[in-house]
């Protein structure tokens, strides 16, 4: 019962009532809710900085919990004593870089890079999200422009057929639009009910961003039928 108001708190963004809690009975700090510790619930429920006060109650960090909160120097710790847990996942299915990627850390996520996460492994689940369609569904640019730069596939296609350029348009971030086309993004992407990513900004209401698809889409079909 009480694990179960603690998580709620949690997921509320209570802050005082969380601390309130734990006060009475710091093993919660311990507990868990399905196979997300309570670092990675706050940090899933967009509540970064309760996330933070969480990970500084707990003696050390997992690599997943200190992806997913940007604590680089702790990531590098965690990995200078097992490399291999670069590559591994969480019982949620996601890696390091993943998690790094959906929560904007574009630090950790460098050094995760660097330390040999791989750019274009999909979560082990349903969900089937590479690194990149975390950093576009989380709305990231730079991580995005990071990722290609270091060989992520624009073109990769997460549950539903859809790819890293559907998730740009549903943003209307145009500057993401235009990074993915640059960096050999599709257009002509349909997902498995047949959505063109201009079609989600549509959707979406991203009328920039359905200007802009569409311009491309136009120039791109220009291209093939004078052959250049």
């Amino acid at each position: 019962m009480k694990t179960a108001k603690f998580f709620e708190a949690i997921k509320k963004g209570h802050v005082e009532e969380v601390k309130h809690l734990l006060a009475e009975d710091p093993s919660l700090i311990h507990a868990n809710e399905g196979k997300l510790s309570p670092v990675l619930v706050a940090a899933y429920h967009h509540h970064p900085k309760l996330a933070d006060f969480l990970a500084s109650k707990k003696v050390s960090l997992t690599v997943y919990e200190a992806a997913a909160t940007g604590k680089t120097e702790h990531v590098i710790r965690i990995l200078a004593h097992e490399p291999e847990l670069v590559k591994q996942h969480a019982e949620d299915g996601f890696d390091p870089l993943g998690l790094a990627c959906f929560f904007g850390h574009y630090e950790t996520a460098r050094y995760l890079i660097r330390a040999g996460a791989a750019v274009n492994s999909p979560s082990r689940n349903a969900l089937q999200a590479t690194p990149l369609q975390s950093a576009a569904a989380g709305n990231h640019i730079h991580i995005v422009d990071l990722l290609l730069a270091n060989g992520a596939d624009p073109n990769c296609r997460e549950q539903g057929g859809f790819t890293p350029m559907h998730a740009a348009a549903q943003h209307g971030n145009l500057d993401m639009v235009r990074a993915l086309i640059f960096g050999g993004g599709d257009l002509d992407a349909r997902s498995n009910d047949g959505k063109l990513p201009v079609d989600v900004a549509l959707e979406a209401n991203q009328q920039e961003a359905a200007k802009l698809l569409l311009e491309g889409i136009t120039r791109r079909t220009r291209a093939r039928r004078t052959g250049l």
